[in-house]
């Protein structure tokens, strides 16, 4: 039996045909964005970027006798999913496990140029002067506590990585349940209890209504004063404002945005001109090129997988459609 899969990649697409070619019993088709609606009338399943997925495929999916039944992203995010729906009848699976790694890799990097004070030391490096001064104001990953908001994908890797540089992690999820990488978990009820005791935090929730606004200025405030805070769930979670009023007032000592609400984050934003803020571009999934085989070799056992009748891996529920 022929499965018919369309897709619909911006990357690694001579990657993608030879790992394809290599499926038997698989028709491959190639649209461009702006043909997935059509395209959904004659495939079984889609491999699409989440920015791809629009009203007008929404539409399609919930035709009857829509043939197609699984959509697999290339990116750990679905909002536009959350946003135009998806029919029950469609099952979703994303590329959160692909992501993780690197996003946590650069949650990391964040996490040390804080504590290390790597803003201050490339600032005096670029006036040429031999700042001995910032020593005093030195902080650590060892012995310190990280709270980690989010205790998906992103924060179980995130988790591994700071246990080895020796620190004590707290998660917080909407379950509370036990996590093997955390020493931890608290329910997001008790949210205010885990940033108290918080040196660090890392914020790696999802975007999505119930989850908008969840770090404000009573979390904030929650915060211990030196504590530090890295955002690289959606600027949405994070109150930029009241972020911006924190830094400002010492009440926080430092935060490092990889997304900003909006974003990109405008040239008048006042979070600009925060000295103990680091804002970098979204860029906690940019990796090599070479990393792009470890998404063709997700989405192609997912496939595999899929024509077996077999669970599929990052299986995702976003918003439903009647």
């Amino acid at each position: 039996m022929t499965f018919r899969l369309a897709v619909c990649s911006p990357v690694a697409r001579a990657s993608f045909e030879s790992r394809l070619q290599q499926v038997e019993g698989l028709q491959v088709s190639w649209p461009q964005p702006g043909d997935l609606a059509a395209a959904a009338a004659s495939a079984d399943g889609m491999v699409l970027a989440a920015a791809d997925y629009t009203p007008a495929l929404a539409a399609a999916l919930a035709k009857d006798g829509n043939p197609c039944r699984w959509l697999q992203l290339l990116s750990a995010g679905y909002e536009t999913l959350d946003t135009h729906g998806v029919p029950r009848s469609v099952t979703v699976t994303n590329a959160g496990s692909v992501w993780s790694p690197i996003v946590a890799e650069h949650t990391m990097a964040l996490l040390l140029a804080l504590a290390r004070r790597l803003p201050r030391v490339l600032a005096a490096q670029a006036r040429g002067s031999w700042d001995g001064t910032i020593r005093q104001d030195m902080s650590m990953l060892i012995d310190s506590h990280l709270v980690i908001v989010g205790m998906g994908s992103i924060g179980g890797e995130l988790a591994k990585r700071a246990r080895a540089f020796g620190m004590r992690v707290t998660g917080v999820s909407r379950s509370g349940r036990a996590h093997p990488e955390a020493d931890t978990v608290l329910p997001v009820g008790r949210l205010h209890d885990a940033l108290a005791q918080a040196d660090f935090v890392a914020v790696a929730v999802p975007g999505s209504p119930a989850n908008d606004g969840m770090i404000g200025a009573t979390e904030l405030a929650a915060c211990p004063p030196h504590a530090v805070l890295v955002n690289v769930g959606r600027g949405s979670v994070v109150d930029g404002a009241a972020l911006q009023q924190a830094l400002a007032r010492g009440t926080l000592a430092g935060a490092a945005l990889d997304v900003t609400e909006p974003e990109p984050l405008p040239a008048g934003s006042p979070l600009w001109q925060q000295a103990n803020l680091i804002v970098s571009p979204h860029l906690g999934g940019a990796a090599p090129e070479r990393y792009y085989e470890r998404l063709v070799r997700h989405v192609v056992a997912n496939l595999r997988a899929r024509i077996a009748g077999q669970e599929l891996n990052d299986r995702v529920r976003p918003g439903a459609s009647a």
